[in-house]
This record gives C-alpha cells, structure tokens and sequence, in this order.
C-alpha cells in the first residue's frame, strides 16, 4: 500500500520519475546504469571472470555514489520527522539537476551518471515504511502475493505503481528528442512538484495534530 504520508501524486511522481530516469540511461548509459545496481554488480563480476581490471573501477563508483548519496539520505531523513518524504525529494531534485551541465553528447558523461546514481539513491530513501521504493521487481512480487491473499487493495497499489512507472518510461522518449540533456531537468521539476504535494501533506497533518490536542 502506498505511504500515506506521502499523498498520492506524489507517490505517482515518484514512480514516473523512476521510469523516465531508467528510460534515459538505457538510452544514453549503457554501460553504466544508474538505477540498476543489480545489474552493475553483475557487469563487476563479468569483468572480474573475464580478468577486465579496467572495466571494475566505473562500475564500483556508480554503485559507492547510489550507496553513499542512499546512506545520507537515511541519516537526514531520520532528523527531520514528518518532513521527511519534503527534503528527500527536494535533495534528489538538486542532485538530478547538477547531472544536467555535464550531459552535452549523445552518451551521458560519467559525471552524469554519477550524479544521476546518487540522486536515485536518495530517492529510495523518501518512504521510511518500505526501502527501495523504485526497485520494480520487488514491487511486482509484493503486488502478486497481496492478490494471492486477497488483498486487492494492496495490489492495486501495485498495479498503479507498475503504470506509473511504464508512463514516466514512455514519457522521456518525446522530453529526450525535444529537449535533449535538459530533459534532465524536467524530472528535477517533477520532483520538485512532488516535493510540493509532501509538504502541503506534511503542513495538513500538523495542523489536524495540533486541533486534535
């Protein structure tokens, strides 16, 4: 079920998010994905087989960004209470839109994807009810043993999650042929409107805190 601290266009944001920011690395990254850890540790392991020293070193700093940028995240989400779900966006927006300057060719630079790695780290750290809130994979199982049990609202959430994540994916298509590398900047935007929706969340639930007192 979706975080209800979070309302949820933002959470929808988050997930369109998620989908375009993979859908521009497929496109523009391939060699180095920052979304997909698992598929960067696995290219590690290739190169390890293969005795391809060269190849380990770019893979292991997009994977020490995302865990870095992820390990802050958690520390200053746990200082700031209910406006938690605010700066987390807000930090990942900054980070996506410092990815941009150096993004100036057809293949995005190492500095970019560096940063784009640390701002999802950041992201996966918006919800203090379920971790990695952008991995696909664990969501899809999640969604199918909520159907199994009968827990069709659960798996609604999951659903919607799942096309969220479709939508952002074919949304960066006409943003990446339109605006080239400041498509970057159009997902900084979205967080930012994401983080908007929190905090008004954030500003209503205090103030029905404090008349409940």
């Amino acid at each position: 079920m979706f975080d209800r601290k979070i309302p949820f266009p933002a959470f929808a944001l988050l997930f369109m998010v998620a989908g375009a920011t993979d859908a521009l690395i497929y496109l523009h990254s391939r060699d180095l994905l920052a979304v997909y850890m698992t598929g960067n540790s696995s290219h590690i392991g290739r190169h390890i087989g293969e005795a391809s020293w060269a190849g380990i070193a770019p893979l292991a700093a997009v994977i020490a960004a995302f865990f870095t940028a992820t390990t802050l995240g958690a520390w200053i989400a746990l200082r700031v209470g209910r406006w938690r779900p605010t700066v987390i966006l807000l930090l990942t927006a900054t980070l996506m839109s410092a990815s941009m300057p150096f993004a100036h060719s057809d293949d995005y630079p190492f500095t970019t994807v560096l940063f784009i790695a640390a701002a999802m780290g950041v992201l996966n750290q918006v919800s203090a009810n379920e971790s990695g809130v952008t991995f696909l994979t664990g969501m899809l199982v999640k969604t199918g043993r909520a159907l199994a049990e009968g827990n069709f609202r659960a798996g609604l959430d999951g659903v919607v999650r799942w096309c969220a994540l479709v939508s952002g994916a074919a949304l960066a298509m006409p943003l990446d042929t339109h605006l080239g590398p400041r498509a970057l900047l159009t997902i900084a935007a979205m967080l930012a409107l994401g983080a908007v929706f929190t905090a008004w969340n954030a500003q209503v639930s205090r103030r029905r805190a404090m008349q409940a007192l």
